[in-house]
């Protein structure tokens, strides 16, 4: 296994990239995955599940200004069972699934929803992006992980996503609907591109600029997008 592909969970992707699951195995008692409430799609038998607010209540609300879950599942073999089991999760939109080992202290920037799973030493609350993040997209609660000791953590996004390795000095912009993670040291900003016109009818306006060394996610599609094309043809209030 490659430092890349480090991981304390044994696991796979499958239906990449459009319809992704990720299958995680649990080969020993004790071994835990955390997860968002809704995300686990199938399970062993003889995986239990138990649900509470990890970290306490006030982190519960804190998770829950960001659009995570307040309450998180926990997964973990049965009691009085040794074989391994495996417990599957997706994530809400159609798209891929990918993998981050986090070293202990190391924090990332998710957007909304990304989150679907971990081992319990990640944490995950809400970061407040405040107005610039609004106008650029990212909403103004953002999700927050950290690893508060060297952990898992898988995240989905709509549609393929891309990671970006940005060099020493090197600026990166990325579309503001498309951000789907970047490490929180990294220096960003939010702004417009282009002129007034083409702020106003190029369909483009408002973008995030990078500045390396870092690593950004991105994810093709746009939900915001895809939400606007798809109102026109609900059916109306009265």
């Amino acid at each position: 296994m490659t430092e890349k592909d480090k991981s304390f969970l044994r696991y796979e992707v499958t239906g990449s990239p459009a319809f992704s699951v990720v299958r995680i195995y649990l080969d020993q008692p004790g071994q835990q995955v955390r997860a968002e409430g809704g995300a686990m799609v199938y399970m062993d038998g003889h995986i239990k599940m138990t649900t509470k607010s990890a970290g306490g209540v006030m982190r519960g609300f804190k998770r829950a200004f960001s659009g995570e879950s307040m309450f998180q599942n926990f997964f973990e073999i049965d009691e009085g069972f040794t074989k391994p089991g495996m417990v599957a999760f997706a994530h809400g939109a159609p798209g891929d699934i990918i993998h981050l080992h986090l070293n202990q202290g190391e924090e990332w920037t998710l957007s909304r929803d990304a989150y679907i799973c971990g081992t319990p030493s990640i944490e995950v609350t809400s970061k407040v992006g405040g107005f610039k993040s609004v106008l650029g997209g990212e909403g103004l609660i953002l999700t927050k992980i950290m690893a508060e000791a060297e952990g898992d953590v898988w995240m989905g996004g709509y549609g393929y996503i891309e990671r970006h390795d940005i060099g020493p000095g090197e600026e990166f912009v990325v579309d503001n609907g498309v951000m789907l993670a970047f490490q929180s040291n990294m220096q960003h900003s939010v702004s417009k591109v282009g002129g007034k016109k083409s702020f106003f009818l190029g369909g483009e306006g408002i973008v995030i600029r990078y500045k390396g060394p870092g690593i950004v996610y991105t994810q093709n599609r746009e939900i915001g997008l895809l939400a606007s094309l798809i109102a026109p043809h609900l059916p109306q209030s009265r």
